[in-house]
């Protein structure tokens, strides 16, 4: 590899094929714009974050490197005694089994990344010059990872952080060519959390 690194969105490799993250970093004017559903899901986010007594920050994260890769993630919302990640939901549509687990195993790999961290995450840049204060923190190990489902909630707890993150890089590293994405997309797409979900463990409370 040569020395010009290579930056990667931990959600766009979470929630987005090989193929697609290949075509957007060739091609970054088709990337879809922030929509509605992605508005209103900040917007529940911070109503939710108002809820709790014990906020350190939101949108806190940090960046896992591999020789010339850098993975940059930003978690939802950071407590004293826990991390959340908040999806907001439709209340009146059935949700997709296949959307759920997709949010288990992203959970999961932010859970990895935030290990890989050594646990100290600090407010993402974004969210500083969208006018938020800046903070840093160090969470604790063990600190439970909750998914805020719409109004269900889940614990996310990973029992082995090492295939969960070389899982992750492998997608990052084929997407850089057209020939490894697709060979890559052919083996996973559609199969990333049965792929994982014996490293993870899932429940609710």
């Amino acid at each position: 590899m040569n020395n010009q690194y290579v930056y990667f969105s931990a959600k766009d490799l979470c929630t987005r094929s090989c193929m697609q993250i290949k075509m957007f970093r060739e091609r970054p004017e088709l990337k879809p714009k922030p929509n509605t559903n992605q508005w209103k899901g900040c917007d529940f986010q911070h109503e939710v974050a108002k809820t709790l007594d014990n906020v350190v920050g939101e949108e806190m994260g940090g960046c896992v490197q591999d020789d010339n890769l850098l993975i940059y993630f930003a978690n939802d919302i950071i407590c004293t005694d826990k991390i959340i990640e908040v999806k907001s939901i439709d209340e009146n549509r059935e949700v997709a089994d296949w959307y759920l687990k997709s949010c288990f195993l992203q959970c999961a790999i932010y859970k990895t990344l935030t290990h890989y961290c050594k646990n100290k995450l600090k407010t993402a840049s974004f969210h500083v010059q969208n006018g938020n204060k800046y903070v840093e923190c160090v969470v604790g190990d063990y600190t439970p990872f909750i998914l805020y489902f719409g109004k269900d909630k889940y614990i996310i707890n990973v029992m082995n952080y090492e295939p969960i993150l070389k899982f992750v890089l492998r997608k990052a590293k084929h997407s850089l060519e057209w020939d490894s994405a697709k060979q890559f997309d052919s083996k996973y797409k559609g199969k990333e959390y049965e792929t994982l979900k014996n490293y993870f463990h899932v429940l609710k409370v």
